[in-house]
C-alpha cells in the first residue's frame, strides 16, 4: 500500500511534453502530432508560432534572445489550452532552432486533488497508478538507493524484462549508464538535481529526470528524445546531416586518434543559378547534387550540409592519395552530369588529412584553405593539404 502511494504521487507531478521546433523568425519548421490536443490543430511548417501559441505575444525580443544566448530559456507555466493546464517553455537547440516544449501539467492542477482524496481505498490506488503510470510515454522507474522497487511497462518492455519480481532481484544498474563511476541511484538523483542530462541507451538518446518523492525513494524518468535528436542533425532541404552533428563526430574520432580526411565541397558560381533562375531551381540544384554524391561515397562516410552551397563530407579509413582518387571521381560526375533546367554545373573540392595535433577548428581551416586554392586558380578542381 505505502509503495503504491509512493509511486502514485510521483507519477501525478510528472507527464511527457509535446515539442514544436521553430526557426529564428519564430516560424515553425516541425511538431510533434500531441500537440494538436493542445492547440487545436497541428502547425504546418511556416507558421507563426504566436498565433498559436498567443501567450508569447509581448515577449518576442526576450525569447530572441535564446538564439544568442545558448543556456538562455523562456517559460510559461500553468497555461489553458482547451480541456489541458500546461508548461510552456522555448529553448536553445542550435543558433537557427529553438524548441517549445509543452508539458502536460493537468494531473497536477486536477487529478491529483480527486484521485488523492481516496488514498486509503487500495484497489481504487492500485487501478489509478496502473492507468495513469501506463498511460506515460516516458519510462518511469523508481528507486531507493540501491536499488529499482518500481517501473512502468514502458520501462519492461524496453529492456524485456518480464516482471517487477525479475526486475527487483536484476537491477539493470542505469547509474551505472549514465556514468560508470557512480555507484548508486542517490549518487545518480545528486548527479541530476535541478537540471535535465541526456543518456544514451543501446542506439537511443534520452533525457533523464530525477526527483525525491521520500526521503528513501527517487523517481526517474527516461523521456525518449531519438526522433526529435535525429531531426535537429538533418538539413530540412537536402535531408543529409548539419555541420554540428559532423563537428561532433569529427570531435570524437580526433579524441581518439583515428585519422580521416575532412572535405570541403562548394559549387562554382552558384549565386549565378539564384540570380538567374530563381531560388527554388537553386534548391532544386542543391537536392540533385547531394543526391548525385551521396551516390558515389560509402555508406560509412559522413555528408552534411554547411551551409548555403557549401558542404563538409568526413572520409575515414583512407590515405591521401585514395581520398583525392575518391574525391577526383566525384568532381567528374559532376562535371559531366546534366541537371535539371541549368544543365551543367561544377564543384570545387578543398581536402586536409588529420595530423597529430589537429582539432576540428584547425583541420577545417586547412580544408577550407584548400579549397580556397583550388577557387582561386580556375574551380572545378581538387586540392588536398596533407599537414
Amino acid at each position: 500500500m505505502r509503495t503504491i502511494q509512493i509511486v502514485l504521487n510521483a507519477i501525478l507531478s510528472k507527464n511527457i511534453f509535446e515539442y514544436i521546433l521553430v526557426d529564428t523568425n519564430l516560424k515553425v519548421i516541425e511538431s510533434s502530432q500531441g500537440v494538436e490536443r493542445y492547440l487545436g490543430e497541428k502547425p504546418k511548417d511556416g507558421d507563426d508560432i504566436l498565433d498559436f501559441i498567443p501567450e508569447f505575444v509581448g515577449n518576442e525580443e526576450e525569447i530572441k534572445k535564446i538564439f544568442i544566448k545558448r543556456y538562455c530559456l523562456f517559460t510559461l507555466e500553468t497555461v489553458q489550452k482547451n480541456d489541458y493546464y500546461i508548461n510552456i517553455s522555448i529553448e536553445y537547440c542550435d543558433s537557427k532552432t529553438a524548441i517549445v516544449l509543452l508539458h502536460n501539467v493537468t494531473a497536477i492542477t486536477i487529478n491529483q486533488q480527486n484521485l488523492l482524496q481516496y488514498s486509503n481505498e487500495s484497489t481504487l490506488l492500485y487501478n489509478t497508478l496502473n492507468k495513469v503510470i501506463n498511460n506515460q510515454n516516458s519510462m518511469v522507474f523508481i528507486a531507493n538507493r540501491n536499488k529499482m522497487e518500481f517501473a512502468n511497462h514502458q520501462f519492461l518492455n524496453y529492456f524485456d524484462i518480464p516482471d517487477l519480481e525479475y526486475l527487483k532481484h536484476n537491477d539493470i544498474g542505469i547509474f551505472r549508464l549514465y556514468e560508470h563511476s557512480l555507484n548508486n541511484y542517490l549518487e545518480l538523483y545528486e548527479a541530476l538535481i535541478d537540471k535535465e542530462n541526456y543518456i544514451k541507451i543501446n542506439q537511443d538518446s534520452f533525457i533523464i529526470q530525477a526527483s525525491k518523492i521520500e526521503e528513501t525513494h527517487i523517481l526517474f524518468t527516461l523521456t525518449n528524445i531519438t526522433d526529435i535528436s535525429s531531426k535537429l542533425n538533418i538539413d530540412p532541404l537536402t535531408g543529409i546531416y548539419r555541420k554540428n552533428y559532423l563537428n561532433d563526430i569529427a570531435s570524437k574520432i580526433l579524441k581518439d586518434n583515428e585519422k580521416f580526411a575532412l572535405v570541403v565541397l562548394d559549387l562554382d558560381d552558384f549565386k549565378k543559378i539564384n540570380d538567374t533562375y530563381g531560388h527554388q531551381v537553386g534548391d532544386n540544384i542543391l537536392k540533385e547534387f547531394v543526391k548525385l554524391v551521396k551516390i558515389q561515397i560509402r555508406k560509412e562516410d559522413i555528408f552534411a550540409r554547411w551551409g548555403g552551397e557549401e558542404f563538409l563530407l568526413l572520409m575515414k579509413d583512407t590515405t591521401p592519395q585514395d581520398v583525392k582518387h575518391r574525391i577526383e571521381s566525384i568532381r567528374t560526375q559532376i562535371d559531366e552530369y546534366i541537371f535539371d533546367v541549368v544543365e551543367h554545373i561544377t564543384c570545387s573540392f578543398g581536402i586536409a588529412c588529420t595530423t597529430k595535433d589537429d582539432d576540428i577548428d584547425s583541420l577545417l581551416y586547412r580544408a577550407d584553405k584548400a579549397l580556397y586554392e583550388a577557387k582561386a586558380t580556375g574551380k572545378n578542381r581538387v586540392i588536398i593539404k596533407i599537414d
